[in-house]
């Protein structure tokens, strides 16, 4: 009993009645937690999470406007694990089923150098989530008709429309979030996507099912097609791309895929007849052109060059575009001026048609000037009785 009372520190008449009543030993647990006022709310939570919305401030905004009372602290230590949870969540892969899905990047190659000047090369890869069958082009922008011709160039190739397309956050795609943490998607592009009938979707934060595989398609043309253009260098984009076409079909679309451990044309077969059938649709009507302000000398600025516009529309708003090597301004519904696309940035391609009668009236300023002359100092002539007067008042 001693040994027990100095191993327990309990007091010896403690421990001998215990031994004598063993079903009197007390139990002891874990105190229950006490109820926190975030507890009636925490299935609108995980609701909002599955959406994609973990602004903290965003929530607790939400919350108040539902009656919750409690503070911002109790919100971000319950978010805390939820967050880390998901980001372990957030690196495994899931299979996706024949046609369901497709992933698309954009990535930087190197540079063109065109007539002297030094263009960005970018490609665009377009894989298929089932097969891993892709398409890849290289060009020169990230502009939002590219992206959507080359979206209409992988339909055509892979054999049809997946049922939703997964995306980085391009900005030609997605334009930010609003005060709910929604996304708020390009417009023309969403349209783009309503047209051809896929759903878009972003990789967003904290969120598995929509990181996709996280493979990175660019990161194989890198480590793969580019090391095998050493000793033929491209003539130029075109040939570029007919290269790099060659390199998908007879290269990355024959692998054995390293995840699915199959060959991709095999399981392509697949992916091909789950589509969503083209139809014969034609392309998705779609013109790049933007809204631009005429200069006072009857010029706009388009990719780094100056076109001419008839001089009675300086100043006015009009909308211009490129079409097929040709650069064209409409004022309204009124097309107004229509140029060949220069060679290169910073150079001026002049109608003098349109700047024929333009007023070259001088203006006429006057200014308003000074005439000074520097002189010696003026030195005010007084009587010496004015001194004396001075001198006689300080004396009293």
């Amino acid at each position: 009993m001693q040994a027990i009372s100095s191993m327990t520190g309990l007091d010896r008449k403690t421990v001998r009645k215990y031994l004598r009543a063993p079903e009197g030993t007390p139990v002891y647990g874990r105190r229950p937690r006490p109820p926190s006022r975030l507890d009636p709310y925490k299935s609108y939570l995980e609701e909002r999470l599955g959406a994609g919305v973990w602004n903290a401030r965003v929530l607790l905004r939400e919350l108040g406007q539902q009656g919750y009372a409690g503070g911002y602290t109790i919100l971000t230590d319950w978010l805390r694990p939820q967050r880390e949870a998901a980001r372990v969540a957030a690196v495994r892969r899931f299979e996706t089923p024949p046609g369901e899905q497709a992933q698309v990047d954009w990535g930087h190659l190197g540079d063109l150098e065109i007539d002297g000047q030094v263009r960005k090369l970018w490609v665009l890869t377009f894989t298929l989530g089932y097969s891993r069958m892709m398409m890849a082009e290289a060009a020169l922008d990230q502009k939002l008709g590219t992206l959507l011709r080359m979206h209409e160039e992988a339909f055509r190739q892979l054999g049809g429309v997946p049922r939703e397309i997964l995306y980085d956050r391009m900005r030609t795609v997605w334009q930010g979030t609003d005060e709910r943490g929604e996304i708020v998607w390009n417009p023309v592009f969403l349209d783009f996507a309503r047209y051809w009938g896929f759903t878009p979707r972003l990789c967003r934060p904290y969120r598995a099912q929509t990181k996709g595989k996280v493979e990175s398609g660019v990161k194989y043309v890198r480590r793969n097609f580019l090391c095998g253009l050493l000793g033929r260098e491209p003539g130029g984009l075109k040939d570029l791309n007919t290269q790099l076409r060659q390199w998908v079909w007879e290269v990355a679309n024959q692998r054995v895929h390293g995840t699915t451990h199959q060959q991709v044309m095999a399981r392509w077969d697949a992916d091909q007849f789950a589509l969503q059938p083209l139809d014969g649709r034609p392309p998705y009507p779609y013109a790049d052109e933007e809204l631009r302000k005429v200069a006072r000398d009857a010029f706009v600025h388009w990719q780094g060059s100056r076109y001419s516009v008839p001089w009675i529309y300086a100043g006015q708003q009009v909308w211009v575009r490129e079409q097929v090597g040709r650069v064209e301004v409409r004022y309204g519904a009124q097309r107004i001026a229509d140029h060949p696309l220069a060679r290169r940035k910073h150079l001026v391609v002049i109608e003098q048609q349109h700047h024929a009668g333009i007023p070259l009236g001088v203006r006429q300023e006057r200014k308003t000037l000074v005439h000074l002359r520097e002189t010696a100092p003026v030195v005010e002539v007084r009587p010496l009785a004015v001194y004396e007067n001075v001198a006689a008042g300080g004396a009293r």
